[in-house]
């Protein structure tokens, strides 16, 4: 089974199970938002990579309501459930997409990403980076 497939599997229970397999959920979300938010002023446009169910953007959400959202996954179910979570906010958008091979054609302020980015292989994540760097 291919990762899309296994998240698309568990994308209605992704979220209770976070809070049961990470210790401090909520602090690790909270802290690590609000100490990057406070360090750096509100970004037009974010990214989310890996962005799952939305759980990252919706910790930022509250920092930078204003901010363009847009959130990047292999699985679409996972897509859906952040389609609920965020229902009614026009400034959150969301694309199917490997970000492992390509990325949103747009410029983004801020990029971001909570437990994805480690299911890629070294030389993958290398890649995303130098990509990121010379993109944005």
């Amino acid at each position: 089974m291919d990762i899309d497939e296994q998240f698309n599997v568990i994308a209605k229970e992704y979220d209770i199970n976070r809070k049961r397999f990470i210790p401090c959920f909520e602090d690790y979300y909270e802290s690590t938002t609000k100490f990057l938010t406070s360090n750096i002023k509100a970004p037009k446009r974010v990214l989310d990579l890996g962005a799952g169910t939305g759980l990252l953007t919706s910790f930022w959400y509250k920092y930078f309501p204003e901010s363009e959202y847009v959130l990047v996954d292999i699985a679409d179910k996972m897509l859906e459930v952040a389609k609920e979570r965020f229902s009614g906010l026009e400034n959150v958008s969301y694309q199917v997409l490997d970000y492992a091979k390509e990325l949103p054609d747009e410029a983004f302020e801020s990029i971001i990403s909570a437990l994805s980015i480690h299911h890629l292989e070294n030389t993958d994540k290398a890649e995303l980076f130098t990509h990121i760097g010379k993109n944005n």
